[in-house]
């Protein structure tokens, strides 16, 4: 059966291209008309410069040009006295190309194109961008009063004038950008608290390592000393000579009871709870410690540099014949004495007690000793030292409290090794700075070889005693924590254990009463 003219016209246009015009200036700018006609009219309209319409829509002869089809594209044909620019050059007739720029006088500009047949009208990328260009340069403004107008208009195209596969595509790039983005803020924010931990645990293993060094005897230390002894004006000899002069009426006591008073020696570390590494000192060149640009030694859980030690000392003396030695639960477990141990805890870490002597006035060695048991509502301990019972006496412990009034003397090692060494004199100190071992362990050893490990004695009054405190103003301070407090009568009737310089210069003692109770609690458990 033939095919009617219509017909074939009718199947012609739907295998044909489809064309569109993109208007880049105009009140019509950034629109897309399709031509689904043979011929459009080209006429002047007053809001929109020209409108471009099929003509069998309208009567009479178009008054400015006209569109007609012709194979896959159109032709343009203007009127003689109006004018028409393609591509920048001036036309009166011209079969357009798929992307040509078309101006009409008076009127808009736009572009040509053509897309396969029976397909949605979609720019491509290169497309939405030269349009939008192309809008920008017929925009008569300064191009930076413009330059927003293009990017948002390129971003309006975009969204609606693509392919909605380029636009899923955009989607899930622009969701897989934004997703990677909040990726890397947290890791940022976990890498910031990370490193915040990190300086954090740094600092404070700084600091518990710092503890230690400030214990440390170094031979600036030793020449500190021997000037304040030459000098006679240090603060350490002044401190010496004003508890020696304090103790003069009370010789016979001082002279039975001091025999039994330990110097204790001391030092800790730190390991790791999970796996029992010790924390260590990461070694330098010379192997000094590593340290940071603030000074601070650098720590670490692995490697193979030295244990990290924290030296202190204090004071102890005997109380039977077993071997129990009496101090503050202070000395005996010292990182319990500052944040130490809560800082230790949140590291992951655990103290350790690395080492533990006591010396006695007149033997040359120390002895190794160990701890017992602490009490928990008071600031007393129990050491064990077996070896010092065959040596010396227990002290005696007194039945009943003090009273107010009472006079006592305070047997103990303040100030620890520096006023050891002030009390040894000049040429001691001297002779020691040449030593090459100096250190924490081996100074007080040569003092005790040469006999200078005894105990200082000051004389006071009791001013208060209660069940929980005895308060009286003799003179000690730091290192002397831990020794016996001893009546007149050679009674011990508290253990001394904390200074109160804003309290007139008083110091408090814990009742012996406790110290009973703690000893008792000892050796029940045997």
């Amino acid at each position: 059966m033939a095919t009617t003219e219509h017909e074939s016209a009718r199947t012609a246009g739907e295998r044909a291209p489809t064309a569109a015009l993109i208007y880049l200036s105009g009140p019509r700018r950034g629109r897309t008309q399709k031509l689904a006609g043979s011929t459009f009219r080209i006429d002047p309209f007053d809001s929109a410069g020209v409108v471009i319409t099929p003509a069998d829509r309208t009567g009479g002869a178009a008054r400015l040009g006209s569109l007609h089809r012709s194979g896959d594209s159109y032709e343009l044909v203007m009127e003689a006295d109006r004018g028409a620019w393609v591509n920048g050059s001036p036309v009166r007739t011209r079969l357009l190309a798929p992307g040509d720029l078309v101006e009409i006088e008076s009127g808009p500009v736009f572009r040509f194109r053509l897309y396969p047949p029976g397909e949605t009208v979609h720019k491509t990328v290169a497309e939405v961008f030269a349009d939008c260009v192309e809008c920008a340069r017929h925009d008569g403004r300064p191009f930076i009063l413009k330059a927003p107008g293009l990017m948002t208009e390129m971003l309006r195209e975009l969204a609606t004038q693509t392919t909605l596969w380029f636009r899923a595509g955009v989607l899930i790039a622009l969701t897989f950008i934004a997703v990677t983005i909040v990726y890397q803020v947290r890791q940022v924010q976990e890498l910031e608290t990370s490193l915040s931990r990190e300086q954090a645990r740094v600092a404070a293993l700084a600091d518990l390592l710092s503890r230690g060094e400030r214990d440390k005897l170094t031979r600036d230390d030793l020449a500190a000393v021997r000037a304040e002894i030459q000098q006679g004006l240090g603060q350490t000899h002044e401190r010496v000579a004003a508890l020696e002069a304090r103790s003069a009426a009370a010789t016979r006591i001082i002279a039975e009871y001091s025999a039994s008073v330990l110097f204790i020696q001391g030092s800790y570390g730190f390991v790791q709870e999970k796996t029992g590494r010790p924390l260590r000192v990461v070694p330098g060149p010379g192997g000094e410690p590593l340290r940071l640009p603030n000074g601070e030694a650098v720590m670490t859980l692995d490697g193979d540099g030295p244990p990290v030690e924290i030296n202190y000392t204090g004071t102890a003396f005997i109380v039977n014949d077993a071997g129990l030695l009496l101090t503050n639960r202070h000395v005996a477990l010292p990182w319990e004495s500052s944040e130490v141990a809560g800082t230790a805890k949140a590291l992951g870490l655990k103290p350790v007690m690395r080492r533990m002597l006591g010396f006695l006035a007149g033997e040359r060695e120390p002895f190794d000793v160990r701890f017992v048991s602490a009490s928990d509502s008071a600031d007393l301990a129990l050491l064990s030292c077996q070896e010092v019972t065959r040596l010396r006496p227990p002290l005696r412990l007194a039945a009943a409290p003090p009273s107010a009034g009472d006079e006592v003397i305070v047997l103990g090692f303040p100030t620890g090794i520096r006023a050891l060494l002030a009390r040894a004199g000049d040429r001691f100190v001297a002779e020691l700075a040449k030593r090459t071992d100096v250190d924490f362990w081996g100074v007080t050893r040569e003092l005790a070889k040469a006999g200078l490990v005894t105990p200082l004695a000051s004389r006071g009054i009791v001013g208060q005693a209660t069940r929980e405190a005895v308060v009286y103003d003799a003179e000690t301070t730091s290192g002397g924590s831990g020794g016996p407090v001893v009546d007149l009568n050679g009674d011990v009737v508290a253990v001394n254990t904390a200074i109160i310089p804003e309290f007139g210069g008083s110091n408090l003692g814990v009742p012996i009463a406790h110290a009973r109770e703690l000893i008792e609690r000892s050796s029940a458990r045997k």
